[in-house]
């Protein structure tokens, strides 16, 4: 019986996150009509080219918010990445090894720290990644002295301009990471102990989940994800920059919101994510297309993010009625313990 109520939720989930798909066809709907031309199939690639950097960063988005927290370090992260890597690619490929083995394991350093933070000082999560966020921008502010130098190397930059059998290359990574962190959550025992620990810590804790442990993977998940997004976003403008990261930090969890992932925890799933970092693209897009200004793009996300979350809040608030006064599912310890079981607090949670 449990497979199948597993099966129920995921398919429940996947029909919720529904909603955001049906929005994202209505853009391009609006594409079509406002710019026949864009509808071809070489600059709809192009656009998922440019939205690789921000759904990476919205999968680990994800990770933060499904065990209940959020991650606002992930810009830093972004630029601090970008220009550790331009300095250390200035002399050539073959610095690309060891230049991202290098930034890598700091974004993992950054996430260990923010989780430490949340989990074992109990410090909000807003107010831990915030923090490290402003650390993180005095430290490249000293390393760079405000005038950052350097350049990616050329070979690297094919991440960013490259194609492999018609696909941009940035897509296929973007791709590939959404498939590892989806059988991450949904194959492993990990992925059922983030739920858990996201939709009711005490329960999972209780119940013999280590969920110190799981939320210090889930942040630096998260941070090694921003990285590979600021590594995305370096090859794209050769250069280092102290303004790459600018607004990716909430681009990012507006896309994760808007995809139906909760800010309690423990509900939502990558399945709305995708959608979500495409919607955010594709308005911007349109906007642009339409000669909207800068004022008005940001009016219209604003009302976009509100009005999509609005909608979930109603339909959870519908599905909280429904399930009134119902028993609470029973948890085995045991199982819970080895990933065998979970509950995270709320049905149709699931990638």
């Amino acid at each position: 019986m449990r497979p199948n109520g597993l099966h129920l939720n995921l398919n429940r989930r996947a029909l919720e996150s529904l909603g955001v798909y049906v929005f994202l066809l209505i853009i391009l709907a609006i594409m079509a009509v406002v710019s026949p031309q864009s509808m071809t199939t070489g600059h709809l690639l192009d656009l998922v080219r440019q939205a690789a950097p921000l759904g990476v960063l919205a999968v680990g988005q994800t990770l933060a918010l499904l065990v209940g927290g959020i991650d606002l370090s992930v810009e830093a992260v972004i630029t601090l990445t970008n220009v550790v890597a331009a300095a250390l690619m200035a002399a050539g490929d073959q610095t690309i090894p060891s230049a991202l083995l290098f930034v890598l394991t700091i974004a993992a350093a950054v996430g260990t720290i923010n989780g430490l933070a949340v989990a074992k000082l109990k410090i909000p999560p807003f107010i831990a990644t915030l923090a490290m966020g402003t650390v993180i921008q005095g430290g490249y502010l000293v390393y760079t002295h405000g005038s950052p130098t350097g350049k990616i190397a050329p070979g690297f930059r094919v991440i960013a301009e490259g194609w492999i059998g018609g696909l941009p290359v940035a897509g296929l990574i973007w791709a590939v990471v959404v498939i590892l962190v989806a059988i991450l959550l949904r194959r492993t025992g990990f992925g059922r102990r983030l739920y858990a620990t996201g939709g009711n810590p005490q329960t999972a804790r209780l119940s013999g989940i280590p969920v110190t442990r799981v939320l210090v993977l889930s942040y630096a998940l998260t941070s090694v994800l921003a990285a590979g997004a600021g590594l995305l976003l370096s090859a794209y403008i050769g250069l280092a920059s102290m303004s790459v990261g600018a607004g990716y930090g909430l681009n990012s969890i507006a896309a994760v919101v808007i995809g139906g992932t909760s800010f309690a925890g423990g509900q939502g799933g990558l399945s709305g994510t995708i959608a979500g970092a495409l919607v955010m693209v594709l308005l911007q897009s349109l906007l642009t297309m339409m000669n909207v200004g800068e004022p008005g793009r940001l009016v219209m996300q604003g009302l976009v993010i509100a009005g999509m979350v609005a909608v979930y809040q109603l339909r959870g608030a519908r599905r909280g009625r429904a399930r009134a006064g119902g028993p609470w599912p029973s948890v085995d310890p045991q199982r819970s313990a080895s990933g065998q079981d979970y509950r995270a607090g709320s049905e149709g949670s699931g990638p």
